[in-house]
């Protein structure tokens, strides 16, 4: 525990963390983890420091779960110590922001995400504005048609940057939001075939076809399923084949894809085949599974999902004859 404190190492510490007792206990594993990474960054670390692998996120992490609420500007600041969206700092940060899901903190947000003098703050802002709606969306507490006091402000203010946001970045992030705050996918869809490949992996992975834009939903999907980015294609198959459309040229994308290089557009294809009761999909399931020898095989959590799915459908037509 203290080699992945003094280290950095976020994901490792959590995992070590993850079955101990009391963090607020006076000696707990918690205090301790979090002197040790304070004591390896040292006074005054701010934006343009250093930080090493994750301490800025174990910090932060840490000083939450002992109760220690920074104000949003000091989260902020860590974050763009790396201004790097996929690093654990940055994350931390957010994530802890989204978890107030306060009035306080989306007016931050939002005035954070219109400064136009800082690139990465305006990121940050709108980054904070999509974990506040995905943090409240994940809380099972909450009655079914609870609603974020900011939801329509949310809303009014990303549909207006769907259209005028410039930087690639910050634009997917807007369609992340956008989509955490409305069900209206039509502004979203135009961004499909944007040049960018981070703006159309955020299209892929947020587009659904559950939609009075159902023809076109699909359509932006089948493009996708042929983008030059691997992840992006799998996200757009791994929707369609969990999707209720099944016509013959759903079916053509998911064939071609089963004789593909990336295994995981491959297993997504063979899913939606297999969903749809077509041979081609479950010959193509049996012999990738075939290929998993352990934990550790490639596809197996989705594999596991996959069957779950198949037995499911099995059961309900068993029930319903």
């Amino acid at each position: 525990m203290t080699w992945a404190a003094e280290n950095g190492r976020y994901l490792a510490l959590r995992a070590l963390l993850s079955r101990s007792g009391d963090p607020l206990s006076s000696d707990s594993p918690h205090r301790r983890a979090l002197r040790t990474a304070q004591d390896v960054l040292g006074p005054g670390v701010g934006a343009g420091t250093d930080a090493g692998p994750a301490h800025l996120a174990i910090i932060t992490d840490l000083e939450a779960e002992l109760g220690i609420r920074r104000p949003p500007d000091e989260l902020m600041a860590r974050a763009l110590v790396h201004a790097d969206p996929d690093h654990d700092d940055w994350f931390a940060s957010v994530f802890h922001l989204g978890l107030r899901a306060d009035q306080e903190t989306f007016d931050w947000a939002h005035e954070a995400a219109q400064d136009p003098s800082d690139l990465d703050r305006r990121r940050f802002g709108l980054d904070t504005m999509n974990h506040l709606a995905i943090a409240f969306g994940l809380d099972v507490d909450q009655d079914d048609d609870a609603e974020l006091p900011f939801t329509c402000d949310a809303e009014a203010f990303l549909r207006l940057l769907l259209a005028s946001e410039q930087d690639p970045r910050a634009l997917a992030v807007v369609i992340a939001a956008f989509t955490a705050y409305s069900s209206d996918v039509a502004p979203v869809l135009p961004h499909a075939d944007h040049d960018d490949p981070r703006v159309r992996a955020s299209v892929a992975t947020i587009l659904h076809t559950r939609t009075t834009q159902h023809e076109e939903a699909v359509a932006a999907l089948m493009r996708l399923t042929d983008d030059p980015v691997p992840v992006t294609r799998t996200n757009a198959l791994d929707t369609l084949a969990t999707s209720a459309v099944d016509t013959p040229e759903l079916r053509a994308v998911f064939t071609a894809h089963l004789a593909g290089p990336y295994f995981d557009a491959r297993l997504e294809a063979a899913a939606g085949l297999a969903l749809r009761d077509d041979e081609r999909g479950l010959t193509a399931l049996a012999e990738i599974r075939s290929g998993v020898r352990n934990s550790h095989s490639p596809g197996r959590g989705r594999l596991s999902d996959i069957d779950h799915m198949l037995r499911s459908r099995a059961e309900t037509a068993s029930r319903n004859h």
